[in-house]
Protein backbone atom coordinates (compact mmCIF):
# COMPACT_ATOMS: atom_id res chain seq x y z
CA UNK A 1 0.00 0.00 0.00
CA UNK A 2 3.09 2.55 -0.29
CA UNK A 3 1.44 4.01 -3.42
CA UNK A 4 -0.82 5.81 -1.49
CA UNK A 5 1.71 7.82 -0.04
CA UNK A 6 2.84 8.52 -3.27
CA UNK A 7 -0.10 10.41 -4.41
CA UNK A 8 -0.51 14.03 -4.58
CA UNK A 9 -2.48 15.75 -1.45
CA UNK A 10 -5.20 16.53 -3.72
CA UNK A 11 -5.43 12.99 -5.42
CA UNK A 12 -4.85 11.44 -1.99
CA UNK A 13 -7.80 13.51 -0.40
CA UNK A 14 -10.13 12.86 -3.69
CA UNK A 15 -10.00 8.96 -3.64
CA UNK A 16 -11.00 8.38 0.58
CA UNK A 17 -13.90 10.76 -0.06
CA UNK A 18 -14.87 9.10 -3.38
CA UNK A 19 -14.55 5.66 -1.92
CA UNK A 20 -16.38 6.74 1.92
CA UNK A 21 -19.24 8.43 -0.73
CA UNK A 22 -19.51 5.55 -2.53
CA UNK A 23 -19.86 2.85 0.25
CA UNK A 24 -22.55 5.63 2.09
CA UNK A 25 -24.50 5.75 -1.33
CA UNK A 26 -24.44 1.83 -1.83
CA UNK A 27 -25.62 1.40 1.87
CA UNK A 28 -28.35 3.78 2.13
CA UNK A 29 -29.65 2.07 -1.45
CA UNK A 30 -29.29 -1.04 -0.32
CA UNK A 31 -31.37 -0.70 3.11
CA UNK A 32 -34.04 1.10 1.36
CA UNK A 33 -34.37 -1.05 -1.40
CA UNK A 34 -34.54 -4.10 1.01
CA UNK A 35 -36.95 -1.88 3.44
CA UNK A 36 -34.50 -2.80 6.26
CA UNK A 37 -34.76 0.89 8.09
CA UNK A 38 -35.95 1.41 11.76
CA UNK A 39 -40.10 2.01 11.97
CA UNK A 40 -40.68 5.68 12.29
CA UNK A 41 -41.70 5.56 16.04
CA UNK A 42 -38.05 3.88 16.46
CA UNK A 43 -36.40 6.95 14.57
CA UNK A 44 -35.57 8.87 17.92
CA UNK A 45 -34.41 6.10 19.89
CA UNK A 46 -32.15 5.61 17.22
CA UNK A 47 -30.86 8.72 16.48
CA UNK A 48 -29.76 8.65 20.27
CA UNK A 49 -28.28 5.32 19.74
CA UNK A 50 -26.24 6.58 16.36
CA UNK A 51 -25.26 10.00 18.30
CA UNK A 52 -23.31 7.62 21.31
CA UNK A 53 -21.56 5.65 18.85
CA UNK A 54 -20.61 8.69 16.77
CA UNK A 55 -19.23 10.60 20.05
CA UNK A 56 -17.42 7.50 20.91
CA UNK A 57 -15.81 7.01 17.94
CA UNK A 58 -15.24 10.99 17.51
CA UNK A 59 -13.04 10.89 20.64
CA UNK A 60 -11.06 7.39 19.67
CA UNK A 61 -10.48 8.93 16.18
CA UNK A 62 -9.76 12.23 17.24
CA UNK A 63 -6.97 10.65 19.92
CA UNK A 64 -5.27 8.56 17.24
CA UNK A 65 -4.97 11.75 15.12
CA UNK A 66 -3.52 13.98 18.00
CA UNK A 67 -1.14 10.85 18.61
CA UNK A 68 -0.42 10.96 14.49
CA UNK A 69 0.74 14.60 14.90
CA UNK A 70 2.80 14.04 17.95
CA UNK A 71 4.66 11.55 15.97
CA UNK A 72 5.17 13.67 13.16
CA UNK A 73 6.68 16.94 15.55
CA UNK A 74 8.67 14.08 16.69
CA UNK A 75 10.07 13.36 13.70
CA UNK A 76 10.83 16.88 13.28
CA UNK A 77 12.25 17.54 16.25
CA UNK A 78 14.81 14.43 15.73
CA UNK A 79 15.77 16.06 12.28
CA UNK A 80 16.50 19.51 13.69
CA UNK A 81 18.10 17.56 16.43
CA UNK A 82 21.01 15.83 14.04
CA UNK A 83 20.92 18.83 11.54
CA UNK A 84 22.59 20.84 15.09
CA UNK A 85 24.35 18.30 15.75
CA UNK A 86 26.21 18.13 12.49
CA UNK A 87 26.38 21.65 12.40
CA UNK A 88 28.27 21.91 15.49
CA UNK A 89 30.30 19.40 14.93
CA UNK A 90 31.22 21.04 11.57
CA UNK A 91 32.32 24.06 13.35
CA UNK A 92 34.19 22.43 16.91
CA UNK A 93 36.82 20.73 13.90
CA UNK A 94 37.89 24.41 12.75
CA UNK A 95 40.16 23.51 16.26
CA UNK A 96 41.75 21.07 14.26
CA UNK A 97 45.04 21.88 12.57
CA UNK A 98 44.00 22.05 8.55
CA UNK A 99 44.94 19.18 7.16
CA UNK A 100 42.77 17.34 9.81
CA UNK A 101 40.06 20.12 9.49
CA UNK A 102 39.44 19.87 5.80
CA UNK A 103 39.30 15.83 5.93
CA UNK A 104 36.71 15.80 8.56
CA UNK A 105 34.89 18.48 7.04
CA UNK A 106 35.19 16.85 4.00
CA UNK A 107 33.69 13.78 5.33
CA UNK A 108 30.67 15.85 7.21
CA UNK A 109 29.52 17.53 3.93
CA UNK A 110 29.22 13.93 2.17
CA UNK A 111 27.49 12.67 4.46
CA UNK A 112 25.17 15.67 4.77
CA UNK A 113 24.72 15.40 1.13
CA UNK A 114 23.76 12.25 0.94
CA UNK A 115 21.08 12.28 3.79
CA UNK A 116 19.38 14.71 1.20
CA UNK A 117 20.19 13.45 -2.07
CA UNK A 118 20.38 9.76 -1.48
CA UNK A 119 18.82 8.59 1.65
CA UNK A 120 15.70 10.87 1.83
CA UNK A 121 14.25 9.88 -1.48
CA UNK A 122 14.79 5.99 -0.37
CA UNK A 123 12.93 6.80 2.84
CA UNK A 124 10.11 7.96 1.18
CA UNK A 125 10.14 4.47 -0.80
CA UNK A 126 10.87 2.61 2.56
CA UNK A 127 13.92 1.86 1.80
CA UNK A 128 17.48 1.56 3.30
CA UNK A 129 20.63 3.89 2.40
CA UNK A 130 23.56 1.86 2.79
CA UNK A 131 25.58 4.44 0.97
CA UNK A 132 24.05 7.41 3.64
CA UNK A 133 25.51 4.52 6.44
CA UNK A 134 28.77 4.37 4.99
CA UNK A 135 28.91 8.26 4.81
CA UNK A 136 28.29 8.21 8.78
CA UNK A 137 30.56 5.24 9.45
CA UNK A 138 33.62 6.97 7.53
CA UNK A 139 32.87 9.98 9.62
CA UNK A 140 32.75 8.04 13.16
CA UNK A 141 35.51 5.97 12.31
CA UNK A 142 37.86 8.78 11.05
CA UNK A 143 36.82 11.07 14.24
CA UNK A 144 37.09 7.53 16.68
CA UNK A 145 40.54 6.72 15.55
CA UNK A 146 41.75 10.24 15.30
CA UNK A 147 44.81 10.98 16.97
CA UNK A 148 45.55 15.30 18.19
CA UNK A 149 48.78 15.93 17.56
CA UNK A 150 49.03 19.43 19.13
CA UNK A 151 48.02 20.61 22.94
CA UNK A 152 44.88 22.45 20.84
CA UNK A 153 43.33 19.39 19.00
CA UNK A 154 43.76 17.05 22.84
CA UNK A 155 41.20 20.01 24.00
CA UNK A 156 39.43 19.64 20.95
CA UNK A 157 38.78 15.91 20.71
CA UNK A 158 36.57 15.02 23.24
CA UNK A 159 34.07 17.45 21.90
CA UNK A 160 34.43 15.80 18.81
CA UNK A 161 32.94 12.69 20.33
CA UNK A 162 30.54 14.25 22.07
CA UNK A 163 29.06 15.40 18.84
CA UNK A 164 29.21 12.62 16.83
CA UNK A 165 27.59 10.84 19.73
CA UNK A 166 24.85 13.37 19.23
CA UNK A 167 24.71 12.87 15.67
CA UNK A 168 24.27 9.16 16.10
CA UNK A 169 21.74 9.20 18.58
CA UNK A 170 19.91 11.93 16.74
CA UNK A 171 20.27 10.18 13.15
CA UNK A 172 18.85 6.70 14.85
CA UNK A 173 15.83 8.47 16.74
CA UNK A 174 14.91 9.87 12.91
CA UNK A 175 15.04 6.84 11.49
CA UNK A 176 13.31 4.57 13.93
CA UNK A 177 10.67 7.75 14.57
CA UNK A 178 10.17 7.80 10.69
CA UNK A 179 9.25 4.63 9.79
CA UNK A 180 6.95 4.55 13.10
CA UNK A 181 3.26 4.06 11.67
CA UNK A 182 -0.48 3.59 13.37
CA UNK A 183 -0.17 0.28 12.44
CA UNK A 184 -2.19 -2.94 10.96
CA UNK A 185 -4.75 -3.67 13.81
CA UNK A 186 -5.47 0.29 14.83
CA UNK A 187 -6.03 0.85 11.07
CA UNK A 188 -8.45 -2.00 10.62
CA UNK A 189 -10.09 -0.84 14.33
CA UNK A 190 -11.03 2.76 12.31
CA UNK A 191 -12.09 1.65 9.34
CA UNK A 192 -14.33 -1.21 10.83
CA UNK A 193 -15.79 2.13 13.40
CA UNK A 194 -16.06 4.06 10.27
CA UNK A 195 -18.08 1.22 8.81
CA UNK A 196 -20.38 1.17 11.38
CA UNK A 197 -20.93 4.65 11.86
CA UNK A 198 -21.69 5.57 8.07
CA UNK A 199 -23.66 1.66 8.48
CA UNK A 200 -26.02 2.90 10.85
CA UNK A 201 -27.58 6.01 8.92
CA UNK A 202 -28.46 4.24 6.26
CA UNK A 203 -31.04 2.88 8.64
CA UNK A 204 -32.99 5.69 9.42
CA UNK A 205 -36.49 5.72 8.02
CA UNK A 206 -36.83 8.94 6.19
CA UNK A 207 -39.27 9.59 3.45
CA UNK A 208 -36.98 11.84 1.01
CA UNK A 209 -34.55 9.50 0.04
CA UNK A 210 -32.36 11.81 -1.73
CA UNK A 211 -32.09 13.68 1.27
CA UNK A 212 -31.15 10.50 3.44
CA UNK A 213 -28.32 10.13 0.64
CA UNK A 214 -27.20 13.72 0.88
CA UNK A 215 -26.78 13.27 4.46
CA UNK A 216 -25.08 9.89 4.59
CA UNK A 217 -22.80 11.21 2.19
CA UNK A 218 -21.74 14.30 4.01
CA UNK A 219 -21.23 12.04 7.25
CA UNK A 220 -19.13 9.66 5.09
CA UNK A 221 -17.63 13.35 4.10
CA UNK A 222 -16.77 14.02 7.15
CA UNK A 223 -15.35 10.02 8.34
CA UNK A 224 -13.30 10.79 5.12
CA UNK A 225 -11.81 13.73 6.31
CA UNK A 226 -10.58 12.57 9.02
CA UNK A 227 -9.27 9.22 7.20
CA UNK A 228 -7.61 11.12 5.10
CA UNK A 229 -5.72 13.49 7.69
CA UNK A 230 -4.15 10.12 9.49
CA UNK A 231 -3.15 8.84 6.42
CA UNK A 232 -1.16 11.99 5.41
CA UNK A 233 0.60 12.12 8.97
CA UNK A 234 0.90 7.92 8.94
CA UNK A 235 4.94 7.26 8.62
CA UNK A 236 5.95 10.60 8.78
CA UNK A 237 9.15 9.76 6.33
CA UNK A 238 7.32 8.02 3.71
CA UNK A 239 5.95 9.11 0.36
CA UNK A 240 5.59 12.75 -0.75
CA UNK A 241 3.78 13.80 2.45
CA UNK A 242 6.82 13.37 4.53
CA UNK A 243 8.55 15.47 7.31
CA UNK A 244 10.77 18.37 5.08
CA UNK A 245 15.06 18.21 5.21
CA UNK A 246 14.95 21.50 5.72
CA UNK A 247 16.98 21.73 8.75
CA UNK A 248 20.00 19.68 6.21
CA UNK A 249 19.12 21.94 3.58
CA UNK A 250 19.93 25.01 5.96
CA UNK A 251 23.20 23.44 6.78
CA UNK A 252 24.48 23.45 2.98
CA UNK A 253 23.90 26.86 2.68
CA UNK A 254 26.07 27.30 6.21
CA UNK A 255 28.84 25.29 4.61
CA UNK A 256 28.77 27.34 0.98
CA UNK A 257 28.62 30.19 2.73
CA UNK A 258 31.77 29.35 4.73
CA UNK A 259 33.32 27.97 1.25
CA UNK A 260 33.04 31.31 0.11
CA UNK A 261 34.48 32.97 2.98
CA UNK A 262 37.85 34.96 2.17
CA UNK A 263 38.72 34.30 5.79
CA UNK A 264 38.73 30.95 6.10
CA UNK A 265 41.95 29.42 4.62
CA UNK A 266 41.84 26.92 3.42
CA UNK A 267 38.22 26.91 3.11
CA UNK A 268 35.54 24.06 3.58
CA UNK A 269 34.46 22.20 0.97
CA UNK A 270 31.29 23.21 -0.86
CA UNK A 271 27.99 20.94 -0.86
CA UNK A 272 25.48 20.00 -3.86
CA UNK A 273 21.96 20.39 -2.98
CA UNK A 274 19.33 18.86 -5.07
CA UNK A 275 15.47 19.07 -4.37
CA UNK A 276 13.07 15.89 -3.41
CA UNK A 277 9.48 16.43 -2.29
CA UNK A 278 8.73 17.15 1.03
CA UNK A 279 5.64 17.94 3.20
CA UNK A 280 3.60 20.53 1.96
Amino acid sequence: MLWIYDLPLWALCALILALCIAYAVSVVLLVRRRTWQVGEEDNATAAALHAFLGVLYAVALGLLVISAQEDSDDVEHAVASEANAIGDLYRVTEGLEPASRMALQRQVARYVQSVITVEWPATQRAENSPATWDAMDDLSHGIYTFRPSTPQEERVYPQLVNEIEEVLDARRDRLFLGERGVGAVTWTIILLGGVITIGFAAFFNMRNGRAQLILTSLLAVMFGLMIFLMTAMDHPLWGRVSVDPGPFRELVVNFNRQAADPHLTPPPPAVRDSPISSRP
